[in-house]
C-alpha cells in the first residue's frame, strides 16, 4: 500500500499519488511494488559505458600537438596544454604516443606520410614509358603536391625551424623514413630522362628538386614579406594557381632540350585536376 504524506494545515491538498509518482520520487513505504522489483539474486543494471572513438581522439591530439610544437617548439611544448586543447585527459596522450618524443615523431610522420603517399601515386601514373615521357606533367604534379601539402601543413615548416639537438635526430629519422624514398625516386626519374636525352644533359636532378621545393614553399615561409611588399593574399586560390603555373614554367624551361619545347598547359589542365584531386584526398 502506498501512503502519501498529509498536506500541512493552511495548504491545499495534494493530488492523489500513484505508483508511477512514487517510483519516480523513490517514495514507497514498503519498497517498490512487486511488478517493479528485480528478481531475487539479479544484479543491478549497470549504466552503459561511454565509448571512445580512438581514431578521432588521436586526430584531435595530433592537430593540437602540431599547433603547440609549431608555436613553442619541442622544449616549450607542454603535454597538459595539448591535452586541454584536444579536450582529452593527459593520460590518453601517454596511452597513444608513450611520451612527448613519441607524439612529436607522430606529428611529423603524419604530415610527411600524406605527401609521400601522394608522391608515390604520381610516380606510378607517370612511370617512364617507352614513348616520350611527360616532363611537364611531372613538374605540374609535384609542384602542385608540394604547394597543397604546405597549404595544409604549414605548421610543419615552423616545427622543423624549431629543431634543437634534442629533437634533430627524431625529425631526421622521420624525414628519412617518410620523405626521402619518394624524393630519391623523383631524382632517379629525372636522371633517367637525362640519360635518354629527353631533358638537357646539364640538369642536376638534386638541385632541380631543391629549386622546386624552395619556389613552392616561399608563399608559406615568407607570407608576411609578400603581403607587406605587394599587399597580396598569398592564400587566395587564384594567386596559388598562378604561382604553380609560374614555377612549372621555370622548371620546364630549365630542363627542356633546346629546340624541343613542351606543349603549353591550358586552363583546367593536369595541374588543376591533380591539385584538386590531392586536396580532396586530404579533406577525406
Amino acid at each position: 500500500m502506498t501512503i502519501s504524506p498529509s498536506p500541512p494545515k493552511g495548504h491545499r491538498a495534494y493530488p492523489l499519488r500513484t505508483d508511477v509518482d512514487d517510483a519516480r520520487d523513490g517514495f514507497f513505504l514498503d519498497g517498490p511494488p512487486a511488478s517493479r522489483r528485480a528478481p531475487a539474486g539479479a544484479a543491478s543494471p549497470k549504466p552503459p559505458k561511454k565509448t571512445r572513438n580512438a581514431i578521432e581522439t588521436k586526430k584531435r591530439i595530433l592537430a593540437a600537438a602540431e599547433s603547440e610544437f609549431a608555436i613553442k617548439g619541442f622544449d616549450g611544448a607542454r603535454l597538459a596544454s595539448i591535452a586541454s586543447t584536444a579536450g582529452v585527459q593527459q593520460a590518453l596522450i601517454h596511452h597513444y604516443f608513450s611520451d612527448k618524443a613519441g607524439l612529436y615523431r607522430e606529428v611529423i610522420a603524419r604530415a610527411l606520410g600524406a605527401m609521400s603517399d601522394a608522391g608515390w601515386t604520381i610516380l606510378a601514373e607517370l612511370a617512364v614509358p617507352q614513348a616520350r615521357p611527360k616532363i611537364r606533367e611531372l613538374a605540374e604534379a609535384f609542384v602542385g603536391m608540394i604547394m597543397d601539402f604546405y597549404a595544409s601543413h604549414g605548421a610543419i615548416l615552423s616545427i622543423l625551424r624549431h629543431e634543437t639537438s634534442a629533437t634533430e635526430d627524431l625529425a631526421l629519422h622521420v624525414i628519412g623514413e617518410k620523405a626521402k624514398p619518394v624524393f630519391d625516386a623523383v631524382v632517379a626519374y629525372i636522371e633517367e630522362l637525362r640519360r635518354r636525352g629527353e631533358i638537357r644533359d646539364d640538369v642536376d636532378a638534386h638541385h632541380l628538386c631543391v629549386s622546386a621545393l624552395a619556389l613552392a614553399t616561399v608563399t608559406v615561409q615568407d607570407e608576411r614579406l609578400l603581403r607587406g611588399m605587394w599587399h597580396v593574399d598569398v592564400t587566395a586560390p587564384e594567386f596559388l594557381l598562378k604561382r604553380k603555373s609560374e614555377i612549372v614554367e621555370m622548371v620546364v624551361s630549365r630542363v627542356e632540350v633546346r629546340g624541343r619545347k613542351a606543349a603549353p598547359q591550358g586552363k583546367g589542365g593536369t595541374l588543376d585536376r591533380r591539385s584538386a584531386r590531392f586536396s580532396r584526398r586530404r579533406r577525406g
